[in-house]
């Protein structure tokens, strides 16, 4: 085994802050097509030309979102329904005071550095604001029912609380041009509810389309996906290994592990996700990221074809076969068993989730498992657990794991059956 170890803490091993790359192409594409809308009927109101210079949509925690808005703003606490969310419409004084100074009759920006909103730039942000409602529930009235109410008007940053400050925001943003000046229209809206909305679309596009929905399966299915659970484990080290050193492992050894750049989120034996991992208020916890490498591919090569098939002939009987007699030599020497290999992997933890929670599972999401920081991590041979360790240094910027003890007799059955 391997001398000079130092011992290492979880948090330092698993320190991880990458931030995520949520999407929503139907937010992507609907926000291009309100911002060229309102463009369209904001040229309409004031006679000047329009143009968008810049469109985007990103993925930001509410604090973050806040933190870049600029200083001079009208913002709208929206409440948007059937949803039954909230969300921020912001218009940036700039272009509010760009389009008063156009509706006066200016041919060229203001240079005048302005600190606050005057009555009028209110008065007209305010139009503004319901000017891109009003696109907003016309573009998405075209796939599903949406309304729009301003509930409340707010020049302040700190009052533009509408949900947890670290939750998920789709921030769709267009940058306006026009004869006296430029500025930018933000909405924000909570991902959750853009999920809630893209969910509607896609059954209103089922119920009417070419397929006929059984409605009665569709809600017992899901009914069941609620009431099913299974046991999630997250994996953050692998390695081949002949039986024999599995055999050989006692507690106070030490061996070389290559941890994963990212864990593997698992049921059973079928990998699932890649994801980040650290620690969240004392527990274990992973990060989902994209999951497009194992959907492609797989992880461990397990997957099955269960595509159900015809039978194309009659069935086929095994002939029959009685045991020859038994005082011959054995067929394999321990030499020859030792060098079968196993599997080792080193859990991160695990916790029981539902079959619909599973399904619901976005990069970025916060998954805490039942693992204290801290506690012995265990380790498995081909999905029986043989034993608890700790991560300890024994190079730079190299790991491994010591045994601390051998696990129960009773356990491996327990794991098998999870």
């Amino acid at each position: 085994m391997l001398d000079h170890v130092e011992d290492i803490s979880l948090i330092e091993l698993f320190a991880a802050s990458r931030t995520p790359q949520l999407r929503s192409a139907m937010m992507e594409s609907l926000s291009d097509r309100y911002m060229r809308q309102i463009r369209l009927s904001l040229f309409e109101r004031i006679r000047n030309p329009v143009q968008i210079i810049a469109s985007t949509n990103t993925i930001e925690a509410l604090d973050t979102t806040l933190s870049r808005l600029p200083e001079m703003i009208l913002a709208a606490i929206v409440q948007a329904e059937p949803v039954n969310a909230r969300i921020l419409v912001v218009i940036e004084g700039a272009l509010i005071g760009a389009v008063v100074d156009s509706m006066c009759g200016a041919t060229r920006a203001d240079q005048f550095k302005r600190e606050e909103l005057s009555a009028m730039e209110l008065r007209i942000g305010k139009q503004l604001i319901e000017l891109t409602l009003t696109t907003m529930m016309d573009v998405w009235g075209a796939h599903t029912p949406l309304k729009l109410k301003a509930v409340q008007y707010e020049t302040a940053h700190g009052m533009l609380s509408i949900a947890d400050d670290k939750d998920w925001m789709i921030v769709s943003k267009g940058t306006l041009e026009i004869g006296t000046g430029s500025g930018s229209i933000s909405v924000i809206c909570p991902y959750t509810a853009v999920e809630q909305l893209e969910g509607r679309i896609a059954q209103h596009a089922r119920l009417n389309g070419p397929r006929t929905v059984d409605l009665l399966w569709e809600g017992a299915l899901d009914q069941l996906s609620e009431t099913v659970m299974v046991a999630l484990r997250v994996e953050t080290a692998r390695m081949r290994v002949p039986f024999g050193f599995v055999e050989s492992l006692r507690p106070g050894d030490v061996f070389n592990c290559t941890f994963l750049p990212d864990a593997i989120g698992m049921v059973g034996s079928i990998d699932l996700f890649y994801a980040d991992y650290g620690q969240k208020d004392g527990r274990v916890c992973c990060r989902p990221k994209l999951t497009e490498r194992i959907a492609g591919e797989g992880i461990m090569g397990n997957e099955t074809d269960l595509t159900p098939v015809e039978p194309t002939g009659e069935r086929v009987a095994l002939e029959a076969l009685q045991p020859a007699a038994e005082s011959g030599p054995a067929v394999l020497g321990k030499a020859a068993v030792e060098r079968v290999p196993v599997m080792l992997s080193v859990e991160l933890g695990r916790t029981s989730i539902s079959v619909r929670e599973l399904r619901m599972l976005r990069q970025g999401q916060i998954v805490v498992l039942d693992q204290m920081v801290g506690e012995p991590l265990s380790i498995f041979a081909n999905g029986h657990r043989i034993a608890y360790g700790e991560v300890v240094s024994v190079a730079k910027d190299q790991y491994g794991i010591r045994v601390t003890s051998l696990a129960e007799e009773s356990e491996p059955a327990k794991d098998a059956a999870a």
